[in-house]
Formats: C-alpha cells, structure tokens, sequence
C-alpha cells in the first residue's frame, strides 16, 4: 500500500500528485471542521483508496489523531486519473 495522505488538524501531509488534484479542483480545503479535503474521504474510497483511522482511547472515549489514505501501489495512476472525474461530477456547477 501506498500512503498518499495523512490528514490531521493543522499538519495534513499529501502526496504532491494527489494535492495537486485537490488544489486546482477549486473546493474548500477545510470545509470540514478544518482539516485539510477530509470531506472528500467518500470519493477517495469510491475511488480506490483504503481510508484508516490513527485512533487511540481513554477509557471509553476514542480519540482519532488522524486518517491515513492509502492505495494499492498497482491502482495508485488510476487513482489519481479516476478521482478528478468524480470530483468534477459531484462539485460542478448546474
């Protein structure tokens, strides 16, 4: 599996292909509770990539540091081809 993201609040790090697709597509980095394009973990995975928490507890209560996206090294170039369609589908103006 190839790590092409690990989003967290306020120190997200992406591969430089997939934040490339994500800058130019126009859509708010943060228009989920700040984190860096978390909102669109739904069409990372319908995508192709495998989503995982970074979680831990206390006690009862589970903590989520951050989420991992990741992607088998033999989808990884139709990943990255696939997913700017989807976004374009899903955020294109009417």
């Amino acid at each position: 599996m190839k790590q092409l993201a690990y989003i967290t609040q306020g120190n997200s790090r992406y591969d430089d292909r997939l934040w490339e697709i994500l800058s130019s597509s126009g859509i708010d980095p943060h228009e989920f509770e700040g984190l860096d394009y978390f909102g669109l973990t739904p069409f990372f995975v319908i995508a192709g990539a495998t989503v995982r928490a970074d979680a831990h507890t206390h006690g009862t209560d589970v903590h989520t540091a951050g989420v991992f996206v990741e992607v088998p090294e033999e989808l990884e170039e139709a990943f990255l081809s696939t997913l700017p369609e989807l976004l374009e589908d899903a955020y294109a103006e009417e």
